[in-house]
């Protein structure tokens, strides 16, 4: 697909999310991706990588890189063309470098639609792609889906935090606002209530920041170092918790190496 320049100089890594030929790597349909016999391996050669961690955070990490390919990718298509990826459909495929999700493989052309249909996408998308996907994952690594639904509001917040620039302000607004009511896991779980943003401890650096409701476990993937803090992110509940010059601290930090 084609993408505009505004979306590519906001977000460049955005250019290798959707591909149309397979470009050298392994590939999965999503149809398939949350059968068992096809994702168990998968994340069985992803947790190599992390030979001393547990499961858990393992389960919950290969989630959020594969929420870092998949938001990007449908909402490129969204927002740049009115086109629809349809990841609950056969013909997408998941390309994987050795289980690590790389991009979506579309086809050439992709079905245009308007406004009206935008909630019925993302209720498919929700529910008929990412809820079986997280039983899945869940099922492997005794993770929560609570924390892999969190993900999903972190990836999509993370998303929108870098188009605010490129974006019109109702547009931005009206799009962002499409996690606003979805609810899932069977209605009971309000995917908004998973991630909200609060006051930052550092508004000389940003104003805000998000504070998940239940942690990624990402920490859990870092050896402990005698002497340094865990590794947290910024939206972690376990940072928030800690008194308010820690968190000034560690957030001045992690700005620093970022900025």
């Amino acid at each position: 697909m084609e993408l505009p320049d505004w979306l590519c100089q906001t977000w460049p890594p955005i250019r290798q999310v959707i591909r149309t030929d397979h470009c050298g790597f392994s590939s999965v349909r999503l149809q398939q991706l949350p059968r068992e016999d096809v994702l168990f391996p998968m994340l069985d050669r992803f947790a190599l990588v992390y030979s001393a961690a547990k499961r858990p955070p393992i389960a919950s990490q290969w989630s959020m890189n594969y929420l870092s390919v998949l938001f990007p990718a449908v909402l490129a298509g969204i927002l740049a063309r009115n086109l629809e990826i349809r990841v609950w459909e056969g013909d997408v495929e998941l390309l994987h470098d050795d289980a690590r999700p790389v991009a979506l493989k579309v086809m050439e052309r992709l079905p245009s639609f308007s406004s009206d249909q935008i909630a019925g996408y993302w209720e498919r998308v929700l529910n008929d792609h990412l809820d079986p996907l997280f039983a899945t994952i869940s099922a492997w690594g005794g993770v929560s889906t609570k924390v892999l639904w969190g993900n999903v509001i972190a990836v999509w917040d993370g998303a929108f935090d870098r188009l605010r620039d490129a974006l019109d302000p109702e547009t931005f607004s009206k799009a962002h606002q499409w996690m606003e009511t979805p609810v899932v896991a069977d209605g009971r779980l309000k995917i908004r209530s998973l991630q909200r943003i609060v006051a930052s401890p550092v508004p000389d650096i940003c104003s805000s920041i998000p504070l998940r409701k239940h942690c990624c476990l990402h920490y859990l993937l870092h050896t402990p170092v005698v002497g340094k803090p865990e590794v947290l992110c910024e939206a972690c509940p376990r940072l928030h918790r800690q008194p308010l010059a820690e968190q000034e601290s560690y957030l001045r930090s992690i700005y620093h190496e970022h900025g």
